[in-house]
């Protein structure tokens, strides 16, 4: 019975550990084509994206070409 116990628990724990990691990986998907999604809303406005990488605020018309904003963004 306590070894049974044992087994429940370990597989709780894994399946808890499984779940979170997949929620984890969503979380990520949907990060990343929401970016996706910003460039080709841009692209077909004809605007440009907005976003920070590495401590500053970049500006990215449809051209591809970046420009810096503002210097470096305080944390």
């Amino acid at each position: 019975m306590v070894d049974e116990n044992k087994q429940n628990n370990k597989r709780e724990q894994w399946k808890k550990n499984v779940l979170d990691n997949l929620k984890r990986e969503a979380v990520k998907n949907i990060i990343a084509r929401t970016g996706d999604l910003a460039r080709l809303d841009a692209k077909v406005n004809n605007t440009y994206t907005v976003y920070i990488k590495d401590g500053r605020m970049i500006k990215q018309p449809t051209n591809g070409k970046c420009v810096v904003i503002n210097g470096k963004i305080q944390n």
